[in-house]
C-alpha cells in the first residue's frame, strides 16, 4: 500500500488509527514522504516504511549503477519515529509556505545528494501500530529490518537472496543501512546476522559499549495487583524531545523546538523496549560489510574511546572509515553544520567495490 504526503488513507485499520496517520499534525509531518504498508515477515503485521521521491524505483544494474540513485534505510533511535528524526521541517508545502526555518530533513539531502532514501518505523513508533505484545524487541526489530531491505531490494530490482561471491558486483548495489544512536545497535545486529542484505553499513552516534551488559528479565515475579505494570504507558515531554540538542550555538531555539513538537506528534508515549539483553550480541568482530562509524566529537552517548573500540574491533575482510565532527553532539544531522554529515555518508554510501569478496570478483 503507498499513499503520498497529507491526506492519507491507507488500507490496515491499524495503520490509520496511528496518532502520525490520523492527525492532521501528522499530515503536515509526512508532507512530501511517500508512505508504504510492508507486511513484516513471520507474522504480517503492517511496518511504515517512508521513501521520497519513490514512487518509481530506479532499478539498479550492473551495467548503469553509476548512473543510479543507491537506495539507503534510515533506522531511528530509542524514542522517536524515523519522521521527526529524518524529516525535520521537509516537504513542498513547508517550502512553498515561505516559511524562515530551511529544511533539516536528512531524507531531502540525501536524494539531493544522489542517494535514494528510506526510513521505516519499529514496531509501537509513529506510523507503525504495535503488535500484540504491546513492546519493542530488538530480534523483532532485525527481522523486520530485513524484511524493509528486502522489500526495498525487490523495488530496486536487486536480488536478496545470494548469499556467496558469485554475485559479488550485484551485492554492492544492494541498499545500504544506516543505524542512528540505538538504531545503530540493531543495524549491526542485522549487519552480523544477514549481511548478503546490505552493500554498507552505518553506525551512527552508536550507543555500543563493550562495558555494558543488559540485565534479562527476572524469572518469577509476584500476582500482587498493586505493583506497577510494566507495560504502563508513560507520556513523552517536550523537554525529552530536545535533550540531545546540547552544543551552544549549533541549533537555533525555533529548529529545537519544533523538532520537539513533532516528535511529540509522532510519539506522545514512549515505545516499551522488552529483552533488552538482545543487544549484548552486538559484536563488533562479526561485522564483515563495508562500515562508517561516525559521531560528534561531544556526543556523550557515543564517547571517543568506545567509538575507537568499536571502529578498531569491527571484522576483517572490508573497508571501514572513522569520521568525527567537531563541534556536535547526538543530533548532527540536524545541527547547523548538517551538511558535514550528509557528505560523508553520501561519499561512503557512493564509494566503489570495498568487500574482500566483491574485489576479488571483479579482479576475476
Amino acid at each position: 500500500t503507498t499513499r503520498r504526503g497529507a491526506g492519507l488513507k491507507m488500507s490496515s485499520a491499524e495503520i490509520a488509527d496511528t496518532n502520525l496517520l490520523s492527525s492532521e499534525a501528522g499530515s503536515d509531518l509526512l508532507d512530501g514522504l511517500d508512505v508504504y504498508t510492508v507486511p513484516a515477515s513471520g507474522d504480517d503485521h503492517p511496518l511504515t516504511v517512508y521513501g521520497i521521491d519513490s514512487e518509481t524505483p530506479k532499478m539498479l544494474s550492473e551495467a548503469d549503477a553509476s548512473s543510479n540513485l543507491r537506495p539507503v534505510l534510515l533506522l531511528h533511535g530509542r524514542t522517536w519515529s524515523c519522521v521527526p528524526v529524518y524529516h525535520l521541517l521537509g516537504g513542498p508545502k513547508h517550502k512553498e509556505g515561505g516559511s524562515e526555518h530551511e529544511s533539516r530533513s536528512l531524507m531531502e539531502a540525501l536524494l539531493e545528494s544522489g542517494l535514494q532514501p528510506y526510513a521505516m518505523d519499529f514496531r509501537g513508533f509513529g506510523g507503525t501500530p504495535p503488535d500484540h505484545t504491546g513492546c519493542v524487541e530488538p530480534n523483532r526489530c532485525v527481522e523486520d529490518v530485513e524484511t524493509a531491505l528486502q522489500w526495498i531490494a525487490k523495488r530496486h530490482g536487486l536480488d536478496s537472496t545470494h548469499t556467496d561471491d558469485k554475485y559479488a558486483l550485484l551485492h554492492a548495489e544492494m541498499p545500504a543501512l544506516l543505524g542512528w544512536s540505538q538504531g545503530a545497535l540493531v543495524a549491526q545486529l542485522t549487519a552480523q546476522k544477514s549481511p548478503h542484505l546490505m552493500s554498507k553499513l552505518t553506525l551512527y552516534g552508536s550507543i555500543y559499549d563493550p562495558m555494558v551488559r543488559y540485565a534479562r528479565s527476572p524469572l518469577y515475579q509476584s500476582d500482587n495487583p498493586n505493583a506497577a505494570s510494566s507495560n504502563e504507558l508513560i507520556a513523552n515531554t517536550l523537554d525529552s524531545a530536545m535533550e540531545d540538542f546540547t552544543v551552544e550555538g549549533t541549533i537555533p531555539p525555533e529548529p529545537a523546538l519544533r523538532f520537539g513538537e513533532a516528535a511529540l506528534v509522532a510519539d506522545p508515549n514512549k515505545a516499551i523496549w522488552t529483552h533488552v539483553y538482545q543487544f549484548n550480541n552486538v559484536d563488533p568482530s562479526r561485522v564483515h560489510v563495508p562500515t562508517l562509524v561516525v559521531a560528534g566529537d561531544q556526543d556523550p552517548y557515543a564517547p571517543m574511546r568506545v567509538q575507537a573500540e568499536l571502529f578498531a574491533n569491527l571484522g576483517d575482510g572490508a573497508d571501514r572509515t572513522w569520521s568525527i565532527l567537531s563541534d556536535a553532539d547526538h543530533a548532527v544531522h540536524l545541527l547547523d553544520g548538517r551538511s558535514r554529515f550528509t557528505k560523508i555518508v553520501t561519499n561512503f554510501v557512493k564509494n566503489g567495490v570495498t568487500s574482500r569478496s566483491q574485489k576479488r570478483r571483479k579482479e576475476d
